[in-house]
């Protein structure tokens, strides 16, 4: 009996074994899938069952920003973010929002948890807060998108990411 299971088992796993040169389904190239989200741009206010996001800009420093306190390297600029970020939930929304930018190549840059102001967030039920952030980047490094997570949220909270394109710099903006 237990030989006759195996060899059944056995055929049936073998059944399931594409034969050489059959077509067989291949993964997307291109390596790890893209994160899903919210999609919109600088300025919309979007919404994604857990906070409403608006960011407000993303830009190079301007002399009223003191970007010289920061010291930075020559190959460096500093850029400043500012976000606002309201609470969807009927409790506290205490957690810790994560920036990243990408450029139109797709070169990723992580605002480093440090940067951001305040950061985590303890709001209460409605209530909102700015997070504001300046940091350095590679002088040459042109953000065209930004992906914003939950870094603390837990499988329960269901929290959807957002992306959020950038407008391109604008004529005024110190060349990089």
């Amino acid at each position: 009996m237990f030989r006759l299971a195996l060899v059944a088992l056995t055929c049936a796993s073998l059944a399931t074994v594409p034969v050489l040169g059959s077509p067989t389904a291949t993964p997307i190239p291109g390596g790890a899938n893209q994160v899903t989200g919210v999609a919109g741009k600088v300025g919309d206010q979007l919404f994604n069952g857990i906070v409403r996001l608006q960011v407000l800009e993303v830009r190079d420093a301007t002399p009223a920003d003191h970007p010289e306190t920061m010291m930075v390297p020559a190959d460096q600029r500093v850029m400043v973010m500012t976000t606002v970020v309201r609470n969807g939930l009927h409790r506290n929304f205490i957690d810790l929002i994560t920036y990243s930018l990408a450029d139109k190549d797709d070169i990723a840059y992580v605002i480093a948890d440090h940067w951001i102001k305040p950061n985590p967030l303890n709001l209460p039920q409605g209530a909102a807060a700015r997070q504001t952030a300046m940091f350095p980047v590679d002088k040459n490094y042109v953000p065209v998108k930004m992906l914003v997570q939950c870094a603390t949220c837990n499988a329960q909270t269901h929290f959807v990411a957002f992306r959020v394109a950038l407008p391109p710099p604008s004529a005024t903006s110190p060349a990089p």
